[in-house]
């Protein structure tokens, strides 16, 4: 790797590390919150202290999810730390958050592509890493399943992009696949994605063999089983789309993220790669690089889909767990806006390759003090739930967890002070709860 790469690999993974470091130590607290107390406390760590935490438990559904990894380092955490701590699962996660810009710039500084306009997708991705926005999935340990997610995501698509022809490769693609169908629900959009990049590789290479045949099946077949055994949670049906017109409404919302609610900025953040990838294709000019951006994009837009059906009845705002998401496809997107400044040659015509970077940035700049407020809210009622939560362990009174909602970490009472008085439980809470 050229040393101008691997200085701005360090500098980049230096900002992301360091920024997530003062953001968890400044607003994150050990004390668990809301899932984390049945699925990780009660459901897995508590099995596996009692010695009855078998095998198909970490397959099991935690609402429409799996979360097999996640649960896999929960388990590495405490078999290493001996405590039940959010701080310290929201530590290890700025280094599983930071592999994926490590991953992608590696990718690229291998292939050689990147020069010239193409660094300004580092504008990119240090910002969709360092800033606040996600700071659901920054502040709570349990989040890791976004990670996870999105690392195994590209390993399928750099894999499906530089190995076509490789049988191992494709094994090693179908296993990325299932890993983000246990993953998260919407990881059965990965091996679409996956065949997404195939079937551009097909284009561009202008063949196609029978082996690319079984691969797109099985594909098909992951994306599909991964649905099949996807829990139908019904509770969550109230949060669907009812008719197009809330779809609609709902992809506005998505896919103009970080800008609120506007077609016109979603169309400069998207339309890129639309008009780019084919225009690539046409001049036989797509590389390996390419195909994996493309692939981003297609997996991205997937997501903003399926969350406009699954999360579109009478949408408000973006979620901030949600957002982070739409990170690989702005990465595309970045992506395809520098090929065009490269490609264009003229200012007169580069121009409109900038249009994405000021829209994405100004986004940026102008909910950075509403993210700011929305994590002093958070961070204020995270002290509230420490004390609530403390004052009971030390006296067992149980006016303590009798709070309003938010001012303790979990929405039952009655349910937390079980959970609360169960010996297992309390012995691996930190001992600053406990008085220990």
């Amino acid at each position: 790797m050229p040393l101008r790469n691997t200085l701005a690999l360090l500098a980049t993974l230096l900002v992301v590390i360091a920024a997530r470091f003062y953001y968890v130590e400044t607003y994150a607290i050990p004390l668990p919150f809301w899932d984390q107390w049945d699925a990780e406390g009660d459901y897995l760590l508590r099995p596996w202290i009692e010695g009855r935490l078998e095998w198909h438990n970490l397959w099991q559904n935690h609402n429409e999810h799996r979360i097999f990894p996640t649960r896999l380092l929960s388990l590495l955490i405490f078999s290493i730390t001996g405590v039940w701590d959010n701080l310290v699962e929201a530590r290890v996660n700025i280094f599983i958050a930071a592999c994926i810009p490590l991953i992608i710039l590696v990718f690229l500084s291998k292939q050689k592509a990147l020069f010239g306009f193409r660094w300004l997708i580092l504008v990119v991705i240090v910002a969709q890493f360092s800033l606040l926005f996600a700071f659901e999935n920054l502040f709570v340990g349990f989040q890791s399943q976004f990670y996870f997610l999105i690392i195994f995501t590209l390993l399928a698509l750099i894999l499906s992009a530089l190995y076509p022809d490789n049988w191992l490769a494709m094994c090693g693609v179908l296993a990325c696949s299932w890993l983000c169908v246990f993953t998260m629900a919407s990881g059965i959009l990965t091996p679409l994605a996956a065949l997404g990049v195939f079937v551009l590789q097909a284009i561009r290479r202008g063949k196609i063999g029978w082996q690319h045949g079984v691969v797109a099946v099985l594909l098909l077949a992951t994306a599909w089983e991964g649905y099949e055994i996807m829990p139908k949670i019904e509770a969550n049906h109230v949060f669907r789309a009812r008719n197009l017109g809330e779809i609609f409404t709902a992809l506005r919302y998505f896919l103009a993220w970080p800008v609120s609610k506007s077609w016109p900025a979603a169309t400069a953040l998207w339309i890129p790669a639309i008009a780019m990838v084919p225009w690539l294709l046409r001049k036989k000019q797509l590389s390996r690089a390419d195909l994996v951006m493309a692939g981003c994009v297609m997996w991205s837009l997937a997501q903003a889909f399926a969350l406009s059906y699954g999360r579109g009845q009478e949408i408000g705002s973006v979620s901030s767990r949600y957002s982070e998401l739409f990170t690989l496809g702005l990465v595309g997107n970045a992506w395809f806006a520098a090929r065009f400044m490269e490609i264009s040659g003229k200012w007169q015509f580069a121009w409109l390759g900038a249009v994405f970077f000021v829209v994405f940035v100004m986004g940026h700049i102008t909910r950075r003090n509403s993210d700011l407020r929305a994590v002093e809210q958070v961070y204020g009622q995270s002290l509230k739930q420490e004390r609530n939560v403390k004052r009971y362990l030390q006296t067992n009174d149980p006016s303590a967890l009798v709070q309003p909602q938010f001012e303790i970490p979990y929405p039952d009472s009655v349910r937390l002070r079980t959970l609360l008085d169960d010996p297992t439980i309390r012995s691996i809470l930190p001992g600053y709860l406990t008085g220990k």
